[in-house]
């Protein structure tokens, strides 16, 4: 791959601003949730797990029908524009339905955020991520280069979310909508740009069409469920601790606010390091293989949660949060290699939606709640210890599990 073309390449110069934006979006609703529905609803450690474990309710319900529909659609742009559209009304959503709905009553306001955060988040970024991974390999640009703009949209975002947060958690959402139009006039631009990749797209589709049996045929691999027990066990494992660790890095301040501002920045630092190192890690997976780079993922990630529990400073805690920029970067690119590697490369949205992002919704829904009752009964750091030995085992595992090459 040629970096000079990759650089002159209109797609890269579209898709990532459209990662920056997105990811900057979705950085206004991730970090700070949590600490929006205690503050400002007044939700409880369980209620909060409550809300979570619906929002990947509905996020499972949108994975699979994503995943087929995406690499149906190869490069057109359905489902990203229905995203970019709905995104318009963020600050609608959040301020005048999920709120108050929240406030009358648990089950129907987590019911109903689950619906919309499931489809523009949940479901949303993964089929964002699989297309622009498709856009990069038809186009010829590497996937970890453009994603970086994601990581450092997500940083900014995180930055200015916890100042403005302090100020009018309001302001914040109003912000996302604004950026909603952004997206929508990049999509319109991509659509003015990539004739070529819409031509090597249709004669790929045009040798033999995606077919609901070519999908199920996925779950007869051993590979595939290897993969997802990695999954289950590693990432939405993390995932689950991650959900809620703003409230317990808060706990390290006297004043919330202070608590809150820290947060934003030391996300902010982190996502910047965390683009770097993104930039990099392509050319490191490329001569470690990508079952390596899970495996290191899997390291960071049990070396995180478990110090965790052990924390008792605010450096301590801010070390291992910054342990995020490293292991982002490994998962999202080594999952992205793994999948090309070792499964069709036609289905790799499918492989991505459903094997990872599903599997990881599937496992959060038990997960988040118990993780909250356990928060509740145990406190952070107690919990934080069952959950970095679950990680450890699966990853020991994982190693003998993983698959190297691709077997057809």
């Amino acid at each position: 791959m040629n970096s000079a073309n990759m650089y002159k390449n209109p797609d890269f110069w579209i898709f990532g601003p459209f990662f920056f934006i997105y990811f900057f979006i979705m950085a206004i609703y991730f970090p700070f949730f949590p600490i929006w529905l205690s503050d400002v609803i007044g939700l409880s450690k369980t209620e909060t797990g409550i809300v979570f474990s619906c929002i990947s309710l509905f996020g499972i319900c949108f994975q699979p029908l994503f995943g087929y529909i995406s690499d149906r659609l190869g490069l057109k742009k359905n489902l990203i524009l229905s995203i970019s559209l709905l995104l318009l009304f963020f600050a609608p959503f959040f301020l005048y339905v999920f709120e108050p709905l929240l406030s009358f009553n648990i089950w129907i306001g987590a019911l109903t955020g689950g619906v919309f955060v499931g489809f523009v988040f949940s479901a949303g970024a993964g089929t964002v991520e699989a297309y622009i991974e498709r856009v990069s390999r038809s186009s010829g640009f590497e996937y970890g280069k453009v994603r970086m703009f994601g990581c450092v949209g997500w940083g900014i975002s995180a930055s200015m979310t916890g100042i403005l947060f302090s100020i009018d958690p309001s302001l914040v959402f109003w912000i996302g909508s604004g950026l909603g139009a952004l997206l929508l006039f990049l999509l319109y631009l991509a659509s003015r740009t990539s004739q070529t990749a819409m031509v090597i797209n249709a004669q790929s589709t045009n040798s033999s069409p995606i077919s609901a049996r070519m999908v199920f045929s996925l779950f007869r691999m051993r590979r595939m469920w290897m993969f997802i027990l990695y999954v289950i066990g590693v990432a939405c494992v993390y995932e689950v601790f991650d959900q809620q660790f703003a409230t317990f890095f808060r706990s390290f301040f006297d004043n919330p606010q202070a608590g809150t501002r820290a947060f934003g920045f030391v996300t902010t630092a982190g996502e910047f390091c965390n683009a770097i190192v993104m930039f990099f890690v392509p050319w490191i997976i490329n001569r470690i293989g990508a079952k390596n780079a899970l495996l290191i993922a899997g390291a960071i990630m049990t070396i995180r949660i478990t110090g965790s529990a052990f924390a008792t400073t605010v450096t301590e805690v801010v070390i291992l949060k910054m342990l995020h920029c490293l292991e982002v970067p490994f998962l999202l690119i080594g999952v992205f290699k793994y999948i090309t590697t070792i499964f069709n490369t036609r289905l790799s949205a499918t492989v991505y939606l459903v094997g990872f992002n599903l599997s990881k919704l599937l496992a959060a829904i038990p997960l988040s709640t118990l993780a909250g009752y356990l928060y509740d009964r145990m406190g952070f750091q107690n919990t934080y210890l069952v959950l970095g030995m679950i990680t450890l085992i699966v990853t020991a595992i994982s190693a003998f599990t993983l698959s190297t090459l691709r077997k057809d």
